[in-house]
């Protein structure tokens, strides 16, 4: 099992996120506020973290760097969901340290494909 942060200021979003990401077997944290999800982070590890590109105070991948930042999780893979299909969007989210990205509306397979692939090998056996 591992442990996943999934921040998205949409709360439909963020449960259905959630919702399939613990139908697989996962711990999730859910948050709707960046701010919030740097203050749990700072105390808490995580084996990936699913981040909506457009919020307030912060989009995806400012909040990507600043997870990253964090020495505890510095290399956590992120996923970046957003409706922003553009490469200017998908580079910054690369530049950020993104390590996929995942165009909204996606189906809930593709979000698990999406995860299955970016958590770690021993993550996926236990």
């Amino acid at each position: 099992m591992a442990v996943v942060l999934v921040v998205d200021d949409d709360d439909d979003i963020r449960d259905i996120i959630a919702f399939r990401v613990r139908r697989d077997g996962h711990e999730v944290t859910s948050i709707g506020h960046p701010a919030e999800a740097l203050d749990v982070a700072a105390t808490k590890s995580f084996d990936l973290a699913i981040l909506d590109w457009s919020m307030p105070v912060m989009n995806g991948g400012q909040l990507c760097e600043r997870l990253h930042a964090l020495p505890h999780l510095d290399g956590l893979p992120v996923l970046i969901v957003t409706a922003y299909a553009d490469m200017d969007t998908r580079q910054s989210a690369e530049r950020a340290g993104a390590s996929s990205y995942l165009t909204k509306p996606f189906s809930l397979n593709d979000l698990a494909g999406c995860v299955d692939a970016l958590l770690p090998i021993v993550e996926r056996a236990s």
